[in-house]
């Protein structure tokens, strides 16, 4: 059965910074907010990255086995700098991709799309808050290896903040970047509100086992 229209809930591609941020393996992430009575199943999410390894100069590939990890959290959980931070759980957390399985060499600039039916449940994943917080993670990389996410300010379709959460492994705190003063992440949202027989037929069979199929996009 087909998805109802489908609408931005979130966008913050458009007003560039032309600035890297490079968070090592450390979970960051930004914390945003959708709008009153916007859709809340999830059908397409995507994030700009990039990647170098210095001692690959033709950027053929990373010199170690280099996955990203995508949550979404809840911003429930205990207060940090006076505000609550993301839960202990998250909503939606996609395991470790490698980004060598899906072609994903050293780039300048390649978005990275997480969609319906491939990632999330065909009529889309569920988004119960509108305070939520979605976070990103790199790991195995190189020494040669960098590996991160360009910046963003201000969102033109729901909100964000200019710090960002970071994850110690035991505890969030907000963190700001030195370069600029404002680190949100680029990244974008679409959602729907999906036929009643395309959502029964989801919940019905449960979330399961997802195939880890993604869109990659070139972004110049």
């Amino acid at each position: 059965m087909p998805l109802t229209a489908q609408t931005v809930i979130f966008n913050n591609t458009a007003n560039d910074l032309v600035t890297r941020f490079n968070p090592g393996t450390t979970q960051v992430g930004n914390e945003i907010m959708l709008a009153p009575g916007t859709p809340r199943f999830l059908t397409d999410f995507s994030f700009e990255l990039w990647g170098t390894n210095t001692a690959s100069p033709g950027n053929e590939s990373f010199a170690g086995p280099v996955t990203a990890e995508l949550r979404f959290y809840v911003n429930n959980g205990a207060l940090s700098s006076g505000v609550p931070s993301p839960g202990t759980t998250p909503f939606y957390d996609s395991g470790p991709l490698s980004l060598a399985s899906i072609g994903l060499t050293p780039t300048a600039r390649r978005t990275l799309v997480f969609t319906a039916g491939t990632d999330f449940p065909s009529a889309g994943l569920l988004i119960p808050t509108s305070d939520m917080t979605w976070t990103i993670q790199f790991e195995g990389m190189g020494s040669t290896d960098s590996v991160g996410v360009d910046l963003y300010y201000p969102a033109t379709v729901g909100q964000t903040y200019g710090d960002y959460w970071a994850y110690n492994g035991t505890s969030w705190s907000l963190e700001t970047n030195s370069l600029v003063p404002l680190s949100s992440f680029g990244a974008s949202m679409t959602a729907t509100v999906p036929e009643p027989s395309t959502l029964s037929l989801s919940l019905l069979g449960g979330i399961g086992v997802l195939a880890l199929a993604r869109r990659l996009r070139r972004k110049d």
